[in-house]
């Protein structure tokens, strides 16, 4: 009975958020992606590695301590141009002392609040880890006006959504190197549904994370734009432009967590947790990724995509591994 009010309440919660993202995306339909534009876009990037794709710029530009707990720099994000908010960085740091370990905190695309964020840092703290909570662009102090969080991020502009994820995966790749040069050396990365998709991709470029947990992680990219719930008004923008699957596949080599394996070890110390009711990320996906991620966990909680159970079930999951003992190596 219980597992059926979860089931109903959950997918009733999705359905209700897919038809808000179904009515926002309608808004953008101006921004689409010509076929011409994307396939000069995906030529280029066919040429790149991985590594080249989210390359470090030289330095963190601009960057700005806002305050005790604030820091910030210039992005190397391309939209800068068009949306100057969206062109600096923002992290919140909760921190027990500069040089402990730290976890990074990457919210879900459209993420409204940052209250349980907050609430798990502090359980963080209380662990001995310091927390750090990421902007994600177009996010939080990141949102132009007149816009809701993250309604640019994901959008049938296929340029400026491949853009804004090489920019997320960039940027957080320029927080572990400030955060070295601060002294520390043990690193988690926990991230939610679309910061999930972006803790996948840095497994394969940062071969010193200490562990991964994965909170129904964007895996299947063709899935999610031309068969998943929230993408009604995107795949009817991107048939009229055009552009089909085949297109959007073709650059799964830079922003597919199934195409590239971690570095490291890492894989022996990632959660992947999964919600049995989700139609957003398919458990059938997470299965794929956990497969093709030899070492990883697999877990299930009985919650549509939208939900509170995960990062509890994920950060027990770190605690009965001793993942989250300070000086565990």
């Amino acid at each position: 009975m219980n597992s059926l009010l979860h089931r109903n309440f959950g997918l009733a919660v999705d359905q209700l958020l897919c038809a808000t993202m179904a009515i926002l995306h309608r808004r953008h339909a101006r921004r689409g992606s010509t076929r011409d534009a994307v396939e000069k876009y995906l030529f280029a990037c066919e040429r790149q590695t991985r590594a080249q794709h989210f390359a470090l710029p030289a330095v963190m530009a601009d960057f700005r301590e806002e305050a005790p707990n604030v820091i910030s720099w210039s992005s190397p994000a391309a939209s800068a141009a068009e949306f100057p908010v969206n062109g600096r960085a923002r992290v919140i740091l909760y921190r027990v002392s500069p040089g402990a370990p730290t976890v990074i905190m990457l919210h879900a695309l459209m993420s409204a609040s940052s209250a349980g964020y907050r609430f798990w840092a502090r359980r963080f703290n209380s662990l001995g880890w310091n927390a750090a909570f990421v902007h994600l662009p177009f996010h939080y102090s990141r949102r132009p006006r007149r816009h809701l969080n993250g309604e640019l991020c994901f959008t049938a502009d296929l340029i400026l959504t491949g853009d804004t994820l090489r920019q997320s995966v960039v940027e957080i790749r320029q927080l572990l190197v400030w955060l070295r040069g601060q002294g520390v050396t043990k690193f988690g990365l926990l991230g939610s549904s679309y910061g999930g998709w972006l803790a996948a991709l840095l497994a394969s470029l940062e071969p010193d994370l200490h562990f991964l947990a994965l909170l129904a992680p964007l895996v299947n990219l063709g899935h999610a734009l031309y068969e998943g719930p929230t993408s009604w008004t995107i795949r009817n923008q991107l048939a009229r432009a055009g552009l089909d699957r085949a297109l959007v596949d073709s650059h799964a080599h830079l922003s597919s967590p199934l195409c590239a394996s971690p570095a490291g070890r890492i894989a022996e110390r990632t959660v992947i947790v999964a919600g049995l009711f989700d139609h957003i990320v398919r458990l059938a996906d997470l299965a794929v990724l956990h497969e093709s991620w030899p070492g990883s966990e697999l877990l299930t909680v009985p919650q549509a995509h939208f939900g509170y159970a995960m990062i509890p079930q994920a950060v027990t999951w770190l605690c009965a591994r001793g993942l989250l003992t300070p000086g565990q190596p």
